[in-house]
């Protein structure tokens, strides 16, 4: 089952899908395929991976939610949000959090009325064999869960809810 994901870069919208992560990256970017490998980092900043074959020293560093790239004599600034932030807004906002990708819940360490804090762990999920923390996207109070552990969900799904504390 491919991701897919969209993005706008210099003010035209690019569709990616990936396809496989390993042993290397398998995606297509607006129809055409491309395998991407990192060969090894130079340091901390640097990367060098390989497209199609051919080789590329990758200079990055990240600022907040963007990360900066040069590769040859380009430079290039990205906008990231990870992906339950991404969904949560592609859904409508941070109030109902759902899932980016089909699975399982693990734990449900929220019940309904309860006072949340900003990065508290509501719920763990599993999909495609990682577990992963569904977190606080700001302080509020639990208004509805709508999962229970070894439940299986689809993409989408509504796992919790939240409102403002009065």
């Amino acid at each position: 089952m491919a991701l897919e994901y969209s993005f706008n870069f210099d003010g035209t919208e690019h569709g990616v899908s990936i396809a496989a992560r390993n042993p290397e990256l398998k995606l297509t970017v607006d129809g055409i395929a491309h395998t991407v490998s990192e060969s090894g980092a130079l340091n901390e900043e640097c990367a060098l991976l390989t497209v199609d074959g051919r080789s590329y020293q990758v200079w990055r560093t990240w600022e907040g939610n963007r990360i900066h790239l040069r590769i040859g004599n380009r430079s290039f600034s990205v906008g990231y949000e990870d992906a339950i932030t991404a969904a949560q807004h592609h859904a409508g906002g941070d109030d109902t959090l759902r899932a980016d990708m089909p699975g399982v819940v693990v734990a449900v360490n929220a019940s309904v009325g309860a006072h949340v804090t900003l990065g508290d762990v509501l719920i763990v999920i599993e999909s495609m064999k990682m577990q992963i923390n569904i977190v606080a996207p700001r302080d509020g109070v639990v208004e509805a869960v709508f999962v229970e552990v070894n439940q299986t969900f689809d993409k989408g799904a509504q796992l919790i809810s939240l409102h403002a504390e009065s």
